[in-house]
This record gives structure tokens, C-alpha cells and sequence, in this order.
């Protein structure tokens, strides 16, 4: 009986342990398609840096503040840190140590995230390679280095615990994806007078980091004119081929999370947008801009600016829709970036170009910050926003030399 039951016995805890390693993959597998979609590493790998260890600058009206080391480094990382304060961190706001988080660690939305998910992210993030980097120190003015004093911050901006209960369960996957895992009000909500989201222009569009997210609710200058494939092809591509183009942030979005986004969440992520509110949009609509052939002719510094569109861009775009068509979208009018009067995007994307991954498409545009200078961009963003956009735009050097000299 002892000689059967011995057997058994190992056999029994093989498989539990074979068991228990399938359950630990696909919960780090479930993690990496978590962390993904909440654009982790976007926030937390600086260029040129090791994925996950931190350094990103992140300016603020108050200082400057750098995102942490997340690898799984005991010294300056995750490494000792156990799932429980992992939570605590993205629920609650509070470090390690009990010390308060600055919301630029996005916890009012991750707050929201189920106990299943914040584990799962946690153990896709401790089988990462270590890295020994100690971020830079923040760099905030008194009184906003202290702490103590998010609590009131909090008070003012912050309601912990997940998301209230919708019917539709579609709708309520994407509400998920949107407010708690992809955080995307943290970019597209604008700012009250204490930085924190104003509820009652949600999605209405926003400038951080200097760079200008948009409009995302149903009204025209929004998403109002968008089908339910255009939006499917820019989140999982970067753009709309001659509509709407992905930069800045949003690119480092694309590229590393919403490419990802499988077809069930790629819907419920749709399905949720289609339910925002219309907001009123700052950048003037399709329908609102004056056709490039309508405008009158160049004088002589647009002729200039002109010549200078030819040879830096004319290779990959046809702003009037002349000649051949190139490997890019070629009607400049049709982009927010050109229709903005700010120019805020325009000229970032001048200054320091585009590198996208799509799901099927790499996107590429090189960067002018050390081929032309600050006149030279502000003339040529002026005409293009002047010519294409429909708008008296007026870029100057010295909105260049600001761009130019924040952090990339």
C-alpha cells in the first residue's frame, strides 16, 4: 500500500507545481499586456535608458519631479517590495514608508485598478532585469516639496476605490481601460487652478509636457466626425492615413500600448469613447478651414518659408495635394497640429521629430532642432499653420528657443 501511495503522492505534487508555474506565467503574461496598455514604461525609461529604471523628467508649475526606478532592484527598485505596498502605492498614493506620492504618479486613476490586476503588473514587473539606477532628486520649489502638504492636495482631487458600476458591460470594460489602467484623462482633462483634473471639461483636450493631447469627447472639433474604424486605426496604428497623425507622447502611447490592445478591448475602449459628453475644442474642425487653393498669393518672407517646406518636406508630404504621392499623408489642412493657432505640436514635431510603431506600420519623421533655427522653424511653422491651417498663426523665435529648451 506504502509503495503505491509514495507515487501517487509525488505524482500529485508534480502537477500541483507544474500547475502553480502555468498559473505564474499567465499571470506575468496577463501583467505584460497590463503594463503595456498603462504605458509603463513609457513614463518610467528615459532615452537611452534601461526599461523600467526611472530618471523621466516630468516639469510641472512647480518644479521639476523624476519617475522611479521599477525594476526589480533592491536598492533603489521594487526588489524588496512586497505586492501588498505595491497596492498601496497605486490604490492609495503612499510610498513604501507611508510617505505621500506626488500625483504625477497617476494613483488617482490607478486607484481604480482591481486587487487581480495591480498583482499581476507586479509580477510582471519583478521578473525585469534589475537595474542599479538612483533617478535624480526632485526638483520642486518650497513650498511643494513637502509632502505633507498632498494631503490637502488630496482632500481637493482625490476619491480612492474603483470605478461605479455601469450596465453595459462593454461600456464598463472601457471606462476600466480609459480611467483606471490607461489614464487618459491625465493628459486629454484640463488642470483646475491646483493641477487637479477639472471634472467638468473631461476629454475636452489639454497642454502637459508641452505637448497638446485633444479633444476626445463627441463634439466636431473632437471625435464627433469619426468613424468607429478611423478610431480603431489610430489606436492601433498612430493615425488615420491623411487625417490624424500620433506625435509626442501620444506616439510612445501607441507604440507601446495600444497597438497592443486585443480586439475585445480595442472595442470596449471605442464603445467608451462614443459615450463622453461633447466638450467645446479649441482647434477649428476640417470643415472650418479655409482650403489651401482659396489663399491668396505669398508675399515675400511666406515665399521664403515656402521654398524652405519644399526642401525639408516635400519629400515625404505634398501640403497641396500636387505632384505624386509620397509615403505619408500629404494634405496638411487635415491635421490638428497644423490647424491649432498655438502651433504647440507643430512646432515639437519639428524640433524633434517622430518615431512610431505601429501594429503594421513603422512611421518616421527626423528631427530639425539641429538642422534649422529658431527663426528658420518659427517662420516655417507660421506659414504652414497660416497656409494649411486656415488661421492667423504667429510663431515666434522665442516659442522655439522655450520648446527647444524643455526636457525631450
Amino acid at each position: 500500500m506504502r509503495s503505491f501511495a509514495l507515487p501517487l503522492l509525488a505524482g500529485m505534487l508534480l502537477l500541483s507545481s507544474v500547475a502553480s508555474a502555468g498559473a505564474d506565467e499567465a499571470t506575468q503574461a496577463r501583467g505584460e499586456y497590463l503594463t503595456r496598455l498603462g504605458n509603463c514604461q513609457g513614463c518610467h525609461t528615459r532615452p537611452d535608458g534601461a526599461p523600467f529604471a526611472g530618471g523621466v523628467a516630468f516639469d510641472t508649475p512647480f518644479g521639476r519631479l523624476y519617475s522611479s526606478n521599477i525594476t526589480p532592484d533592491r536598492q533603489q527598485g521594487l526588489g524588496d517590495w512586497t505586492v501588498d505596498e505595491f497596492r498601496r502605492a497605486l490604490h492609495d498614493g503612499l510610498g513604501r514608508e507611508g510617505e505621500q506620492l506626488y500625483p504625477a504618479f497617476p494613483y488617482t486613476a490607478f486607484t481604480r485598478l482591481s486587487d487581480e490586476d495591480v498583482a499581476a503588473i507586479f509580477a510582471f514587473l519583478q521578473i525585469q532585469r534589475p537595474v542599479p539606477y538612483a533617478p535624480p532628486a526632485n526638483a520642486l520649489r518650497f513650498p511643494f516639496d513637502q509632502r505633507a502638504l498632498i494631503r490637502g492636495w488630496k482632500w481637493l482631487n482625490f476619491t480612492p476605490g474603483p470605478l461605479p458600476a455601469t450596465a453595459d458591460a462593454q461600456v464598463a470594460r472601457g471606462a476600466y481601460l480609459a480611467e483606471a489602467l490607461g489614464h487618459c484623462q491625465e493628459c486629454h482633462t484640463p488642470r483646475t487652478w491646483s493641477q487637479g483634473l477639472d471634472s467638468g471639461r473631461a476629454y475636452a483636450g489639454a497642454t502637459q509636457q508641452g505637448w497638446t493631447a485633444w479633444n476626445l469627447t463627441a463634439d466636431p472639433r473632437g471625435l464627433g466626425g469619426w468613424s468607429d474604424a478611423k478610431l480603431a486605426s489610430y489606436l492601433r496604428e498612430g493615425h488615420q492615413r491623411g487625417e490624424a497623425v500620433a506625435a509626442g507622447p501620444m506616439a510612445e502611447v501607441v507604440s507601446g500600448g495600444t497597438r497592443h490592445l486585443d480586439d475585445a478591448d480595442l472595442g470596449a475602449l471605442i464603445a467608451y469613447l462614443r459615450t463622453l459628453p461633447a466638450q467645446p475644442g479649441a482647434v477649428p474642425a476640417r470643415a472650418e478651414v479655409q482650403p489651401p487653393g482659396e489663399a491668396g498669393p505669398l508675399t515675400a518672407a511666406e515665399a521664403e518659408s515656402a521654398a524652405l517646406l519644399q526642401s525639408a518636406c516635400a519629400s515625404c508630404h505634398a501640403p497641396d495635394d500636387q505632384g505624386p504621392a509620397g509615403p505619408y499623408p500629404r494634405s496638411f489642412s487635415n491635421y490638428s497640429a497644423v490647424r491649432d493657432p498655438t502651433g504647440t505640436n507643430l512646432v515639437r514635431v519639428l524640433l524633434d521629430g517622430l518615431d512610431r510603431q505601429g501594429r503594421s506600420e513603422h512611421a518616421f519623421m527626423p528631427a530639425y532642432r539641429e538642422l534649422l533655427s529658431d527663426q528658420q522653424l518659427a517662420d516655417l511653422a507660421t506659414y504652414i499653420g497660416r497656409r494649411f491651417g486656415g488661421h492667423a498663426a504667429d510663431i515666434r523665435p522665442e516659442d522655439v528657443a522655450a520648446a527647444r529648451n524643455a526636457e525631450k
